[in-house]
């Protein structure tokens, strides 16, 4: 396949300073490490790609530890877009004192978001590489400054209709139930940058609350 004019602006565009969080990556604090969230690079892959125009597939999961309070997985998951298809690898551990049970659902979820995360990077910025960059030129952009709704910039009808299209499909879908927090973040920020209307959005917001309601 052949990624759109569009889409490969998006990919080629430098990551957004604001998408970035960071952490300890020592006990003493003197490292921070930077990352972008789980949830935010699916909400990138589902504005890149469209919420049918991608998939994740978890094909191994192992845990390599499992002692009560210190429990590790290690996962690898496949991410498939159009005929490319990249994978990942990634660790995930529970070390809490509730239990068992949790450390291990603790451990395996951010086995397999550590392992999203990492095939997604492979497309570029927008899921994180350049974050790998040791001398942080990320960082050194300027902020960008999205559009509001009280933009003048016209709302281009075809783009946002088609965006409609796409999150009633994904809405109806009865599997997708739990990512509709994600679709709802999305949806905001179309409506913040000026590509669909308020009557769009609230049209949107409602359905999502009816799915979520059933």
């Amino acid at each position: 396949m052949s990624f759109t004019e569009k889409q490969v602006e998006l990919l080629q565009q430098p990551i957004d300073k604001k998408n970035v969080e960071t952490r300890d990556g020592n006990r003493d604090g003197t490292l921070q490490l930077s990352y972008v969230e789980g949830w935010h690079v699916i909400n990138e892959a589902n504005r890149i790609f469209g919420f049918d125009g991608w998939s994740c597939e978890t094909i191994e999961t192992t845990c390599v530890n499992s002692e009560p309070d210190n429990v590790t997985y290690t996962a690898k998951v496949r991410i498939t877009v159009g005929n490319i298809v990249r994978e990942g690898t990634g660790a995930g551990h529970g070390n809490t004192k509730q239990g068992i049970g949790i450390n291990h659902e603790s451990a395996i979820k951010e086995a397999e978001t550590d392992a999203k995360k990492r095939a997604l990077m492979s497309f570029g910025n927008q899921f994180g590489l350049s974050l790998y960059d040791k001398d942080k030129a990320w960082s050194k952009t300027e902020d960008s400054k999205p559009a509001t709704a009280s933009s003048d910039k016209p709302i281009d009808r075809s783009e946002s209709d088609k965006f409609i299209k796409e999150c009633e499909a994904f809405i109806n879908k009865p599997a997708n139930k739990t990512k509709l927090g994600i679709l709802k973040k999305n949806i905001s920020k179309r409506y913040e940058a000026n590509t669909i209307s308020e009557d769009q959005r609230d049209g949107l917001l409602t359905l999502i609350l009816e799915k979520e309601d059933s």
